[in-house]
């Protein structure tokens, strides 16, 4: 099936290429990132987790993060007919509460990622009609060969021979065959990318090796701008043509992901697009869906830790996407926010402002640019519950990250999903997801 990529893929790899090309790097700076002990596994720096350990609402706990999930739109219109030719796009956005993200990092001692594993798994997305596809393991890798996983980061081996039928042993007559061999390959080899680096920059340079473009923030220096990676890869998961006859890239799908990070908070978001129903594998509609999703990580500060007296202010950035009515192609969009925090109250105020669409469009309705909710501490690091935006209602969740320094945590960072009625001009609900992350304003 041939893959149309729509907006939210141009901007994401456009978006990669020109933050890529400002990025001088700063690899002067020099601390140590996690430690192996962080109970990541060896070669992880930082991690989600890889099971739902509870929920605040629509927002999915993890054992050192919190994650929302949406679907596209179409793919979950009832029948064939009533999807119509669009089909082969999927578009739009709707809350979606199946399925799991893990994100696994590897950083170097300047604080830089090196590397980043998504895996993706239970997202409604099956290539025979009736089972779930294997999990996805994506590195945005270059190299040619075979992404499997093990108790740390994701290896690469070589693809077995195109005349091997003991493992490409897929039968299109009866669709019978072990999916798992024909996920998470790679036939398509890149190159590397340095041109957007400086020569200097030898953390640049070394994440453009592994597909990855990297912009150097400035919170390291007292900014809270923080740093970023950024990669996107096309896909052909499902395709049961030999490796060298897949006709091009992207012949069943594509993958995109940034990822933003302080010391010890991450903030992530992903986008995979699969074909489904899979002729080959004995589907009878075949067709495209997408999903999409934002997850917040990293170190969480101990419970026991937490003070209970004082408080504390955050400020950082929020991104996501947003769909008017649920049915148009989500935008990107991007707000500034404020946290203060009560923690004899056990209280977080968090303000969200400037909310706006990050490319240089202007739909209609959008989002009220502020708000401001009150949201109780949870289990363990966690706080959030329901929050309120304009008419849109939802849910937030976040996590305390870092060691306590000077009375409070280090970093804060979270998910939220938003829905909410149309002005008269367009009928429907809005639907809205993303994420944020936030450093300690005062003196740490």
């Amino acid at each position: 099936m041939n893959i149309s990529t729509g907006r939210s893929t141009t901007i994401m790899l456009l978006a990669c290429m020109i933050a890529a090309c400002g990025g001088s790097g700063d690899a002067g700076d020099q601390y140590l990132g996690s430690s192996s002990t962080n109970g990541c596994g060896a070669g992880v720096s930082a991690c989600s987790g890889d099971a739902e350990t509870g929920r605040i609402g629509t927002v999915k706990l993890t054992t050192s993060g919190v994650q929302v999930t949406a679907a596209s739109t179409n793919d979950l219109i009832a029948t064939p007919h009533e999807r119509g030719t669009d089909a082969k796009v999927a578009y739009g956005l709707t809350p979606f509460d199946k399925g799991l993200a893990s994100l696994r990092v590897a950083r170097a001692t300047d604080g830089a990622i090196t590397a980043v594993n998504l895996l993706l798994s239970g997202l409604g997305l099956s290539w025979d009609g009736t089972h779930e596809r294997p999990p996805i393991l994506e590195t945005f890798g270059l190299a040619r060969g075979r992404v499997q996983g093990n108790s740390g980061m994701a290896t690469l081996a070589a693809l077995p021979a195109a005349n091997d039928a003991t493992f490409w042993n897929n039968n299109p007559a009866s669709g019978s065959g072990t999916q798992a061999n024909y996920a998470n390959n790679i036939y398509f080899p890149g190159e590397p990318s340095t041109g957007h680096c400086a020569e200097s920059d030898i953390a640049c340079i070394e994440a453009a090796k592994n597909g990855l473009h990297l912009r150097r923030g400035n919170w390291q220096s007292g900014g809270t701008t923080p740093d970023q990676v950024e990669g996107g890869r096309l896909h052909e998961d499902g395709a049961t043509q030999a490796p060298d006859a897949i006709p091009f890239a992207g012949f069943k799908g594509y993958r995109n992901l940034w990822a933003w990070n302080y010391r010890y908070a991450h903030l992530a978001g992903w986008i995979t697009q699969d074909t489904v129903d899979i002729v080959e594998w004995n589907g009878d509609d075949e067709h495209n869906k997408a999903r999409r999703g934002v997850v917040a990580f990293g170190d969480p500060t101990p419970a026991s830790t937490l003070p209970r007296s004082g408080s504390a202010s955050y400020i950082g950035l929020a991104h996501g996407w947003y769909s008017p009515d649920g049915t148009i192609e989500p935008y990107p969009i991007a707000a500034d926010i404020e946290i203060s925090v009560d923690f004899a109250a056990r209280t977080a105020r968090i303000r969200v402002f400037n909310l706006r669409v990050d490319e240089d469009q202007n739909p209609s309705p959008q989002f009220v640019a502020d708000s401001s909710n009150t949201l109780p501490f949870g289990i363990g690091s966690t706080l959030g519950g329901a929050i309120t935006h304009g008419t849109a209602t939802g849910n937030l969740g976040a996590r305390f990250f870092g060691p306590v320094s000077n009375g409070a945590p280090a970093e804060l960072a979270g998910a939220f999903s938003l829905r909410g009625t149309q002005s008269t001009t367009i009928t429907g609900t809005l639907f809205g997801l993303g994420g944020f992350i936030a450093r300690r304003a005062t003196p740490q």
